[in-house]
């Protein structure tokens, strides 16, 4: 199957073949268990192309991350992607989206400023419970983010 690399450390994007979504993520470090999936666009056609990527990757501290982003989409960190049909089964990607990739957290409040990208937020209903680049106040994700060694703030 053909999956998506997206490798910000290095501003590195490529399409490569794996027996699964399993095998690829080691490729970037991704762990079964500790990602967060995203659709990053639908086709006119049917289907589209998902993601996934650490699941906190947003939240460590942004001197320690790179960010890159897909049409409005900001992520965090390294990321694989996906193709999938009308019915939501994974296919292979054909071809890599337009990918822009950051420095650092300034060049991302600019793009979020001019409104090339959305800033990531948590809210349940209209109560914003985060934003980034907010520090994060979950004691309990804090907790499972220094277990895994991905949080020190």
């Amino acid at each position: 199957m053909k999956f998506g690399l997206i490798d910000p450390h290095n501003a590195r994007t490529e399409i490569v073949e794996a027996n699964d979504w399993p095998d690829v993520a080691k490729t970037v470090g991704l762990e079964s268990g500790r990602t967060d999936y995203g659709t990053l666009g639908r086709y006119p056609e049917g289907g589209g192309i998902g993601y996934f990527c650490y699941e906190f990757g947003l939240y460590i501290p942004v001197e320690k991350q790179r960010y890159f982003s897909v049409g409005n989409r900001l992520v965090a960190g390294a990321a694989v992607l996906y193709g999938f049909n009308e019915m939501g089964e994974t296919v292979d990607l054909e071809r890599m989206p337009s990918v822009i990739f950051y420095r650092d957290a300034h060049e991302v409040e600019d793009a979020i400023r001019s409104g090339r990208i959305e800033r990531p937020q948590i809210s349940i209903n209209k109560d914003v419970l985060w934003r980034w680049p907010e520090p994060l106040r979950d004691e309990g994700m804090i907790a499972r983010m220094r277990q895994h060694g991905t949080y020190d703030g």
